[in-house]
C-alpha cells in the first residue's frame, strides 16, 4: 500500500512538473513565432529577411490585434547593413482594416507631435495621435533601439472606432 502511495505521489511530481516546463517553453516563444503558428499567410515583399532580424522584430501577439488577420505583408524598407537603420513594416490585412506594425532600429528616440502621452506596462512613455487619417501609438524601446509604431489608417469617408484601450493592449503585449 505503501509503495503504491509513493508510486502515485512520484507520478503526480513529474506530470506537473512537465506541465510546468511546457509552460515555460511556450511562454518563452517569440511574437514572430506565435504570428507565423497563427496567420493564414505571410507574404515577404522584396526580398527574405535574416532568421535573427525577424526574431528582433516587435510585435503584439496576435490573439491582441482587434479584427480578423487574413494576410500579413512584411516590408523591409531598408538594406540590411549595419551602417544605416532598418525600418520593417508588417501590415496586418483583413477584411476592411489593416494595422501596420513599424520598426525602426535606430539608438536615439525621435519625436512625433502627439496628442497625448500614456505610459505602457513596461514603464516606456508612449505618444497616442487619433487626428488626421489614422490611429497611431509610438514609443521608442531604447533597451533593443527600435522606435515601434502601430498604427490603423481610416478608409476615406468612413470612421476610425478603435480605442487608445485597444492599442496599449497590442501594445502591452509586445516583449
Amino acid at each position: 500500500m505503501k509503495s503504491r502511495l509513493f508510486i502515485i505521489s512520484c507520478s503526480l511530481i513529474l506530470i506537473i512538473l512537465l506541465f510546468g516546463c511546457s509552460k515555460t517553453d511556450e511562454s518563452k516563444e517569440s511574437n514572430w513565432e506565435d504570428l507565423v503558428k497563427n496567420v493564414p499567410e505571410i507574404v515577404m515583399n522584396e526580398k527574405e529577411i535574416p532568421e535573427d532580424i525577424l526574431n528582433q522584430i516587435k510585435l503584439p501577439k496576435y490573439s491582441t490585434i482587434p479584427f480578423e488577420v487574413k494576410q500579413v505583408l512584411v516590408t523591409p524598407q531598408t538594406s540590411f547593413s549595419e551602417k544605416g537603420p532598418l525600418l520593417i513594416d508588417i501590415s496586418f490585412i483583413g477584411e476592411e482594416d489593416v494595422l501596420h506594425v513599424s520598426n525602426l532600429f535606430i539608438k536615439e528616440d525621435r519625436t512625433l507631435a502627439a496628442q497625448e502621452t500614456v505610459t505602457l506596462s513596461n514603464g516606456l512613455e508612449a505618444q497616442w495621435d487619433e487626428q488626421g487619417n489614422a490611429k497611431v501609438l509610438s514609443w521608442h524601446d531604447s533597451e533593443d533601439n527600435v522606435v515601434i509604431d502601430l498604427m490603423i489608417p481610416t478608409p476615406m469617408g468612413e470612421k476610425n472606432d478603435y480605442t487608445i484601450k485597444e492599442f496599449l493592449k497590442m501594445a502591452n503585449s509586445i516583449e
